[in-house]
């Protein structure tokens, strides 16, 4: 019988084959996974090629420095995302620049405005304080829509009794002027030791908000308060008038005149009596008080708002075109403008003490942050421009006499019109900038218009805003006497100018500059005085006194500029000579001569 095995245990599997089969499943694992990493890292590796392949791209933003540092944190944070345009790594740089030097810039063109030394490199995303510095910028500068990104309405920074006795008395923006201007007119608000007010109007770089004020004034006075102030409105005689008094008085403050807004913030802030100190109250953003007055914790300043109208700061982001900008920093300037937006980094803006629609104020602060009946529509760039004219270059108080040469050189024709319209034109022009405080006259000249006089009286110097003419008040007059001015005959300058002088003397009035304004066109053709007797008679009838000045604006060729040069030179005056009637240079020699 054969044998057969015993029962205690299974027949064993042959290590060998599983020890095969093993190996086998390692190696196709093992293979599998090296060529997945060797995928990945190969997905990886282009990714990271792809993603900059066309090198870094650095977006470059001007901002108004009342923003430039908290735009700079959300720049790190954007450029912590990582982001990629185009093929461009991205990343951002903030410098501070004063709205106004990036206007200017844009202004005088890409070839002679952008310095880099003193602006920093040329933005592809600018932002203003205002959206009224994009409207001043020339077209094409700004590519697409410019949307705001954070708003402050502009109050006034005032100390606390101060703020108190404004209130209670309900001023309007309209009541600034008056007020400025007036003596002693803060006695009739409850405050009889403070004098006049002293609102500081600062025009040095940085001080975008008293452009933003004198609109609201400008607004109110024209009694429409909503804006915007039109070109029209910015030339007439009550907002000229109004804004020339707001200059005037600011000039007219004790002191050094700040050149800034923050400069005259700093000196408000320092006051030791508000009472006694020359600037009660500065335009300001509401945000730029708050950063000052966390800085300087227990100060007595606040903030008060005119009824009326609130002119807001937007700080639009506004992206720039033009060579130096390429898409990638146009897309680049895009992007960075929507992730601000977010609520998320609105917040930051927000905490800083910008409006932020949607999210909440500072809780660190005194400021109320209260809200406003009506936001002010900005003028366009030609009203504000104009409006700043006035504030720079205001028309002080005088009394003058306009001596108008009607003779027949002067229906000459130059350009689209006569010599004589040409000088009308301007001089009304001028009329309606001067305040009605001062006082003007106007008188006309040629042969034999009064009688046997040369000259005739056409309205009687004295204050424009006195009434008592058939055309209303004497501004009224002047401006309806010169658009009737028409060429007569002769030209009888001495004996004219003679008479002019003895009267403006005698009428002279104490504390504001005197003078005849004689504008001419050609030789004085009267025999009945000569140079010598012309220069005799002035001697005699001038008193030191009573220091009257002649000026004289000549138009083309006068064979009498000798003369009228020392007639001007002897009395204090100017002579102005320009070639030809059409243009802007006889407005200017006007404005420069009765301003």
């Amino acid at each position: 019988m054969g044998n057969h095995r015993g029962g205690k245990g299974a027949r064993g599997i042959s290590k060998g084959p599983l020890i095969v089969l093993g190996l086998v499943v390692v190696i196709v694992l093992g293979v599998f996974g090296w060529f997945q990493l060797a995928d990945r890292i190969d997905d990886q590796g282009a990714a990271a090629a792809g993603a900059c392949v066309e090198g870094d791209s650095v977006l470059s933003i001007a901002a108004d420095p009342d923003i430039a540092s908290d735009i700079r944190t959300l720049a790190d944070r954007f450029t912590a995302t990582s982001p990629v345009i185009r093929d461009h790594c991205i990343s951002v740089t903030v410098t501070p620049v004063a709205s106004d030097a990036v206007r200017d810039a844009l202004i005088a063109g890409p070839e002679v405005g952008w310095d880099d030394n003193l602006l920093g490199p040329r933005p592809a995303l600018w932002i203003p304080s205002s959206s009224q510095s994009i409207r001043q910028a020339p077209a094409g500068a700004v590519s697409g829509e410019a949307r705001p990104l954070a708003a402050s309405p502009v109050v006034l920074a005032v100390r606390s009794e101060f703020e108190s006795a404004l209130n209670t008395a309900a001023v309007d923006w309209k009541d600034l002027p008056s007020l400025q201007s007036g003596r002693g007119s803060l006695a009739a608000l409850g405050l009889p030791n403070w004098g006049s007010l002293g609102l500081a109007l600062p025009v040095g770089s940085g001080s975008a908000v008293t452009e933003l004020a004198i609109e609201a004034v400008a607004a109110s006075v024209a009694g429409d308060s909503a804006g915007p102030v039109t070109a029209e409105q910015a030339h007439s005689p009550q907002v000229t008038s109004a804004l020339t008094g707001l200059a005037l008085g600011y000039e007219a403050l004790p002191g050094a005149k700040p050149e800034t807004t923050r400069e005259a913030l700093t000196l408000l802030t320092d006051a030791d009596d508000p009472s006694t100190e020359g600037i009660h109250a500065v335009p300001v953003t509401e945000q730029q008080l708050y950063l000052a007055l966390r800085d300087a914790p227990g100060s007595d300043v606040t903030a008060f708002m005119p009824n009326g109208a609130t002119p807001v700061a937007d700080h639009p982001a506004a992206i720039l075109s033009g060579p130096a900008v390429d898409e990638t920093q146009s897309r680049a300037a895009a992007q960075f403008t929507e992730f601000v937006r977010e609520p998320e980094q609105g917040q930051v803006l927000a905490d800083a003490g910008f409006r932020i629609e949607g999210l909440g104020r500072p809780d660190d602060t005194a400021l109320t942050f209260p809200g406003f009946e009506a936001r002010l529509v900005p003028a366009d760039s030609g009203a504000a421009a104009e409006m700043m004219r006035v504030v720079r270059n205001p028309v002080t108080e005088r009394t003058s006499t306009i001596l108008l040469d009607v003779s027949r050189s002067m229906g000459a024709v130059e350009g689209v019109a006569s010599r004589l319209a040409n000088t009308t034109t301007a001089l009304a022009a001028q009329i309606g900038r001067s305040p009605d405080a001062s006082s003007l006259g106007l008188w006309e000249y040629s042969t034999n218009l009064d009688g046997t006089r040369p000259y005739t009286t056409v309205v009687a110097t004295g204050p424009l805003s006195a009434g008592g003419f058939t055309e209303g008040t004497r501004r009224q007059a002047l401006d309806a006497r010169l658009a009737k001015a028409a060429p007569a005959a002769g030209t009888a300058t001495y004996a004219s100018l003679e008479a002019a002088y003895e009267s403006a003397v005698a009428g002279f009035t104490a504390g504001r500059t005197n003078s005849v304004l004689l504008l001419t066109d050609g030789a004085n053709d009267d025999g009945s005085l000569t140079r010598a007797d012309l220069l005799a008679s002035l001697a005699a009838a001038g008193d030191p006194s009573k220091p009257v000045r002649i000026d004289v604006v000549t138009i083309g060729e006068n064979p009498d500029l000798n003369t009228l040069q020392a007639v001007a030179d002897r009395t204090g005056g100017s002579l102005e000579k320009v070639a030809s009637s059409d243009g802007p240079a006889l407005a200017t020699a006007i404005s420069k001569l009765l301003s």
